[in-house]
């Protein structure tokens, strides 16, 4: 199983709108992301779905580390 393959599993969640905006970010910038960006997604995979929910939709704010990556996701929604 290849590094994409892994992370399309990784990015099925038990929220359906989490999992269309990150496959939607595995599609577009993914293959793209470097080291730091790759590190980020996978702490961002992670959390648990609600308070990955609030990150990405914003219903709670976002901490630091995840508001680029975040941000970049949101774009995509």
């Amino acid at each position: 199983m290849n590094e994409l393959s892994r992370y399309k599993l990784r990015c099925r969640r038990g929220m359906k709108e989490l999992d269309f905006v990150l496959e939607r970010y595995l599609v577009n910038h993914f293959p793209q992301a470097d080291v730091e960006e790759i590190k980020r997604f996978d702490e961002l995979l992670e959390l648990q779905d609600p308070s990955l929910f609030g990150i990405i939709f914003q219903t709670e704010p976002t901490p630091e580390p995840f508001q680029a990556l975040a941000a970049k996701i949101r774009a995509l929604s």
